[in-house]
């Protein structure tokens, strides 16, 4: 370096010096070009030649190098300002030194130095391609406390963290902050806060999202589809959704699997079970069927009429093909199994079931009813026995098919018990659950002894509806000729 600048000696400026050295690309040029200006007479430190450096280094990852640079310019005696420390900000954000980021950030606003809006949008960018969404919203409100003033690209970026840590109010606020700004949201922040707002149950603000989209001739993407299909069919509105469909042809938007299997499932809700078929052979034919949900849904749809052959043999091809089966897959084969009343090949299920941990209590009622249909007590009380070991929490549901078994096999006192459990846990029962346990205990104790029965008869008229409940359970009474009872 010395030879090649040997005829510049005491003829370039410190300008000068620094202009070349800001046209430099190469980080070993650039370094042994800034040691031959510390050599120069009208050199003097300056944080200008330092802040060049910086960037040449952080642009090819030379972090240390870069660290080293900032702490000579501080031995020099120069003053680091808002853009030297914004360059080593962003040298450590794009090389996804994110502890150090964080940790300079906060020497930097020590000094009182607050990092211009470009390197902020450079850290949180950073952060969230981590997936590190509470250090995007923790600098984010480090921000307004500084009154940094965002732009449209922060928003974006704040909207799409505070979506994944699932904080709707913040995020619809970041939003409000967004239109008053003038900024229009892009595709992907709209379809964030759709889905965000539909898992929250704000459907109809899902909806109206989606009417500012369409308004600002915004295109909606695959997944903006899938959420609305989604909510459409929670709420039933399969008008809606047939609508959309047709919104996705005209924008020539072509579906994926996701949304082919929610309109199988549409199709199969409006009873419409060969339209239905023909959409899940056109996803196969295409080569789009690779998600195990899309054959759960055409099951779903054969075992509503009842065709439970065919719906086993869709649920089959799962494990013919290359989809792994997961436990939502052998919940569903078990619904088929226990509606075919095919016992060996549901306890089967529910072994395999039972390998992805406790089986949950839809599975349980399942099998539990079918045990009881079948007058298969003892695999009934046994199943029980084993979900009690397990300590599962059973909802409203299962405890009355629990209940029924306690009473039909004589067990009253599990049965009173269990009653006694469910009060004690807070769980809300219906009158019928009552009325069946007193079905069951009428059947051991004595006509004349009607203390339980008066307890019951109180319990039942404690409750809202109760006096329905007590209309039935006389009913039975008197159809039974228990003239007592009914005068209970």
């Amino acid at each position: 370096m010395r030879e090649a600048m040997a005829s510049f000696v005491a003829k370039l400026t410190f300008r000068e010096m620094c202009f070349v050295l800001g046209e430099l690309r190469g980080w070993r040029q650039a370094r042994d070009f800034f040691a031959w200006m510390k050599l120069q007479l009208c050199y003097e430190p300056s944080v200008v030649a330092y802040t060049i450096l910086l960037r040449l280094y952080g642009q090819v990852g030379k972090i240390k190098l870069a660290e080293e640079t900032f702490l000579e310019m501080l031995q020099a005696g120069c003053e680091p300002d808002v853009v030297a420390c914004g360059t080593l900000l962003c040298a450590y954000a794009r090389w996804g030194r994110h502890k150090d980021m964080l940790m300079f950030y906060a020497a930097v606003r020590l000094r009182d130095i607050v990092p211009s809006i470009s390197v902020f949008n450079f850290m949180v960018s950073s952060l969230q391609k981590q997936k590190l969404h509470g250090k995007v919203i923790h600098l984010w409100e480090q921000m307004m406390e500084a009154n940094v003033v965002p732009n449209q690209f922060t928003y974006t970026v704040v909207i799409g963290s505070y979506a994944k840590e699932s904080q709707l109010e913040e995020a619809m606020d970041a939003y409000g902050e967004m239109k008053r700004r003038k900024f229009v949201p892009d595709e992907a922040t709209y379809s964030l806060l759709i889905s965000l707002n539909a898992k929250h149950g704000k459907g109809e603000q899902a909806l109206r999202l989606y009417e500012e989209m369409k308004v600002k001739s915004i295109v909606p993407s695959n997944y903006t589809c899938a959420s609305l299909l989604t909510l459409y069919c929670k709420n039933e509105d399969y008008s809606k959704a047939l609508s959309l469909f047709s919104e996705m042809e005209q924008n020539k938007i072509v579906p994926d699997e996701v949304i082919y299997g929610i309109l199988v499932r549409i199709y199969g809700k409006l009873g419409l079970y060969e339209d239905a078929q023909r959409t899940f052979e056109e996803i196969d034919r295409a080569g789009l069927l690779s998600d195990e949900q899309t054959y759960v849904a055409m099951a779903q749809v054969h075992m509503n009429v009842q065709n439970y052959d065919r719906a086993l043999q869709v649920l089959n091809s799962v494990r013919a093909g290359n989809v792994k089966p997961s436990q939502f897959f052998y919940s569903a084969l078990l619904r088929c199994h226990v509606a075919k009343e095919d016992v060996d090949a549901a306890e089967d299920t529910f072994r395999a079931l039972s390998n992805y941990g406790p089986p949950d209590v839809f599975c349980c009622n399942d099998l539990l009813r079918l045990y009881m249909k079948l007058d298969y007590l003892d695999k009934a009380r046994a199943l029980i026995l084993k979900m009690r070991k397990e300590d599962l929490q059973l909802d409203e549901d299962l405890c009355v098919t629990v209940i029924e078994v306690c009473c039909k096999t004589g067990t009253n006192e599990n049965s009173d018990r269990l009653m006694e459990e469910i009060q004690e846990n807070g769980i809300t029962m219906k009158n019928a659950s009552i009325v069946i346990q007193n079905e069951g205990s009428s059947s051991v104790q004595s006509p004349t002894d009607s203390s339980a029965l008066s307890m019951t008869l109180k319990s039942l008229l404690a409750r809202p509806g109760g006096l329905s409940s007590v209309s039935q359970l006389i009913t039975k009474f008197a159809r039974e000729g228990e003239e007592a009872r009914c005068h209970t």
